[in-house]
């Protein structure tokens, strides 16, 4: 008799829990959508998801955009608050990515500065690892009359030491900080902003120019001030077999000649085709 009576009790408690059950589904929809709307689970969301990250191994690029002068980059995935740019056409670590709010953000690294971009701002270049590191030869990419100049500290209110470094000049990256790179020329150490720096890290490259002419040179040496043999298209996918001050060797249409890295962006290998 006392069997029975437990299993009648057991029976209700469990018919009180499917209730209470059926109540907190009808109620809480409403809940949860209003704490949403008003922010209190984002963060707990976001770092859940952060957690989840898969480090990868790899080389993104920024792409180029005549409505951005650089790529946003942000402190956290999702976040609005930008904490600075990072260049565009220029080559970045790839340390992992998360999905948040559905959409895909990429956490990156680009001569020392860390940070998250929307991953509709980058494009996948490599699994290798040719971003730029300590040892990278790289070249003065940005076209200016006055050039930039080296500091003596990687602060652009420090001490210069060079001035007119102009389009093309090499270095040899020894150190890099916060997005300056550490380098010595002429028997001097100086400081370089990598925002204008550029790499050779690929032999793919598409023409790129952003502008109205939407064709660049063919010339016969690595000059702007060579013969032009001819004009390249924009778009145009070419293969570099040489580099030198900022210029690339190539083969177009049975002509070969140079052309300025300026004006083009590194691409995949499997988007050549």
């Amino acid at each position: 008799m006392e069997d029975k009576k437990q299993r009648w009790r057991k029976r209700i408690r469990v018919l009180y829990q499917l209730a209470a059950a059926f109540c907190l589904f009808m109620v809480f929809p409403g809940t949860w959508k209003s704490m949403e709307n008003h922010g209190l689970l984002q963060m707990k969301t976001e770092q859940g998801r952060e957690t989840k990250i898969d480090p990868k191994c790899g080389t993104l690029c920024t792409k180029k955009s005549n409505a951005l002068d650089g790529v946003p980059l942000f402190a956290e995935a999702g976040s609005t608050l930008q904490t600075g740019l990072i260049p565009e056409g220029k080559c970045c670590q790839l340390l992992g990515e998360v999905k948040v709010k559905g959409k895909k953000w990429m956490k990156v690294s680009y001569c020392g500065i860390t940070g998250w971009l929307m991953k509709k701002r980058v494009n996948y270049l490599s699994q290798n690892a040719c971003y730029i590191v300590p040892g990278t030869i790289v070249y003065m990419n940005s076209i200016t009359e006055k050039g930039i100049v080296g500091y003596k500290e990687p602060l652009a209110s420090s001490e210069i030491v060079k001035n007119h470094i102009l389009y093309g000049e090499e270095f040899s990256i020894k150190e890099l900080k916060n997005g300056w790179g550490k380098t010595e020329k002429d028997g001097r150490v100086f400081w370089i902003s990598m925002f204008h720096m550029g790499s050779y890290p690929t032999k793919y490259w598409k023409v790129q120019t952003l502008s109205r002419a939407g064709e660049i040179n063919l010339r016969q040496g690595a000059g702007e001030h060579e013969k032009a043999l001819c004009k390249i298209p924009e778009n145009t996918k070419l293969v570099i077999t040489q580099f030198q001050s900022g210029w690339g060797k190539v083969n177009y249409e049975g002509l070969e000649g140079w052309v300025m890295l300026h004006y083009l962006t590194p691409i995949a290998e499997e988007t050549f085709d």
